[in-house]
């Protein structure tokens, strides 16, 4: 048998939308863990762990922004090696695709998105790395304590349900660690969910009507004025949409930023 290299990575999960939102979002980033313990980037624990930041709250505050600036940007300078997966759901099919099975499992709905979807973002990331590979992934889920009100463990789900799609479908891979991680705990978490939350914005694509969305829309701007290794990030980001179809489709992120960027000249 031919010697695979070991290729150790470290990824992080987490989610963005509640229930009463339109657009659902689940979302990965694949980090090297030779490059997640750069010396450079591991300084950002001590800009995460004394701030509570959430993409989700920020309104503009001057001293938040600038440590979503320096946690992005200082990112992004070796985005090179980085990948994002994101999954935009639509949990109204769910909800009616399962209205004649709630009555012998009422849970269905959310067994179905936490079945189905975190092990799809994450496989992504990690397969097809070449047979003469073997990558060994750590999993870091944002921790929420509606996780902990389900009949069932996510982390426990994701670790079986990829090891055995690894060995099911012959792949050079293996998840030796899944745990839930809380917030101002570790950078990756923290620029896991700015990222969703730009990915979001830039889906979404809202108008100024508020300053609230004016002064997302502007950071987004900015950053990507400032940095070219951003923009090019955010090209690379892979996008799938379940709704339409019981499929999941391939729609090239690239469009919406570039709608994005259009209707922000």
């Amino acid at each position: 048998m031919t010697e695979r290299k070991s290729f150790p990575v470290r990824i992080f999960f987490d989610e963005s939308g509640k229930h009463s939102e339109k657009i659902h979002l689940m979302g990965a980033i694949l980090i090297p863990s030779t490059l997640y313990e750069l010396p450079e980037l591991q300084e950002l624990n001590e800009i995460v762990r004394q701030s509570d930041i959430h993409w989700a709250t920020f309104r503009g505050h001057g001293s938040t922004r600038k440590k979503i600036e320096k946690i992005i940007l200082t990112a992004m300078n070796h985005q090179r090696l980085m990948k994002m997966n994101v999954i935009s759901y639509n949990q109204n099919k769910i909800q009616q695709d399962s209205q004649e099975i709630k009555e012998k499992f009422a849970d269905v709905v959310d067994h179905t998105i936490y079945t189905k979807f975190p092990e799809r973002v994450v496989y992504g990331l990690i397969r097809k790395y070449g047979s003469h590979s073997f990558v060994d992934a750590q999993v870091a889920i944002e921790h929420d304590n509606t996780y902990e009100a389900k009949n069932y463990d996510l982390r426990r789900q994701m670790f079986e349900q990829l090891n055995i799609q690894s060995i099911y479908r012959g792949e050079n891979f293996k998840l030796s660690d899944v745990q839930y991680m809380a917030k101002q705990e570790e950078y990756g978490i923290e620029l896991t969910d700015l990222l969703l939350g730009i990915v979001r914005t830039i889906i979404e694509n809202p108008n100024d009507s508020t300053s609230g969305k004016r002064v997302k829309n502007k950071l987004i701007l900015d950053l990507i004025t400032e940095s070219d290794s951003f923009y090019s990030f955010l090209n690379r980001v892979k996008l799938y949409e379940w709704g339409k179809s019981n499929d999941l489709i391939d729609a090239p992120f690239k469009n919406y930023l570039d709608i994005f960027l259009s209707d922000h000249l």
